[in-house]
């Protein structure tokens, strides 16, 4: 089913005609003469994912009709961004796996993943001046930047409160400083090139930072009934989970300070009822996306729709495992 959505997700035939193109110059990224980054660069590229980001900026740039070179280059930028923040998370995580390898710090150290997650962060921004067109490398430092601070923003909340104490207010905008951007950035880089309307910006805004915050609580549902995780691992490391503040928000004070001393006591807070709770929210949220897509190009709007029904997918998924 998951690649059902994602095919109808990158439908622009450039999505993929580039992508190889993406694959080398990102792979051009990774050749450093310092044979200890080479080493430690090495080891964390064995573990790249699905390139999901680079097609996201290669479908709307295509579909956008923007010089392909322009294109390009920006979806290797999205993809040295999300890698590095990918290396930074694991050591904020205390993460010792990586798509199914040890994470660069627990196999070289917390220095070394620091170190490589710096140099992709700065070769990132190096990589937006090989752009050609250069009103578009200005628009594009400026895009990254102010995204590269609101996932900083978000990161530093994650690891700062208490997930206990935290509210509801604090952790939509936790997730969705923490999310919204890496679904937002591939496709808002294009947009911004592309001169489009501030409404139109706004648009695709309001709907990644919906789609982003259904990632984030699609996860968090995950974490606390342990599919494709440790269960529990937010809780025990001080992350923010949705999940738990709907639950401790039924429960009395009594009941809240057990579970706080004693999280596994958490399962007999959780039911049927509770999932299906939990299915409507995550619902109501796909809607509110929903309702902006309208406002962006309408070339664009099925990129948008094939990225709610992957989220919807994986909900379904979840469910059927659960009920």
């Amino acid at each position: 089913m998951k690649k059902k959505y994602r095919d109808e997700f990158f439908t622009p035939p450039e999505a993929d005609e580039f992508l190889d193109s993406v694959k080398n110059e990102f792979s051009k990224s990774f050749e450093v003469e310092d044979k200890f980054l080479s080493a430690w660069l090495s080891h964390h590229g064995e573990s790249q994912g699905k390139w999901l980001r680079a097609r996201l900026a290669l479908a709307t740039g295509g579909l956008l009709g923007l010089s392909s070179q322009t294109a390009i280059n920006w979806a290797v930028v999205c993809e040295l961004i999300h890698s590095a923040s990918l290396l930074h998370d694991d050591i904020c995580d205390e993460d010792s796996l990586r798509r199914g390898q040890s994470s660069l710090w627990k196999e070289y150290g917390i220095s070394a993943a620091i170190c490589t997650g710096d140099y992709l962060i700065a070769e990132s921004f190096r990589k937006i001046t090989e752009i050609e067109q250069g009103w578009h490398q200005t628009i594009l430092l400026k895009l990254l930047s102010c995204s590269v601070k609101e996932i900083i923003f978000g990161q530093s909340k994650d690891v700062s409160l208490n997930p206990f104490s935290i509210n509801w207010q604090q952790y939509e905008k936790i997730a969705i400083d923490k999310t919204a951007p890496f679904i937002a950035l591939p496709m808002m880089g294009m947009f911004k090139c592309k001169e489009c309307s501030s409404d139109e910006c706004d648009g695709l805004q309001l709907a990644s930072n919906y789609l982003g915050l259904c990632y984030q609580y699609l996860n968090d549902v995950e974490n606390l009934i342990g599919i494709n995780q440790v269960m529990f691992t937010d809780i025990y490391k001080g992350h923010p989970n949705g999940m738990l503040i709907k639950i401790l928000d039924e429960l009395d004070q009594e009941n809240k300070l057990k579970v706080q001393k004693n999280p596994k006591l958490l399962i007999n807070f959780i039911d049927k009822k509770l999932f299906l709770e939990q299915e409507k929210i995550i619902k109501s949220f796909l809607k509110i996306a929903e309702n902006e897509f309208h406002r962006v190009p309408k070339v664009v709007q099925p990129v948008l729709i094939s990225i709610k029904n992957e989220v919807r997918g994986r909900l379904e998924n979840m469910m059927s495992k659960i009920l």
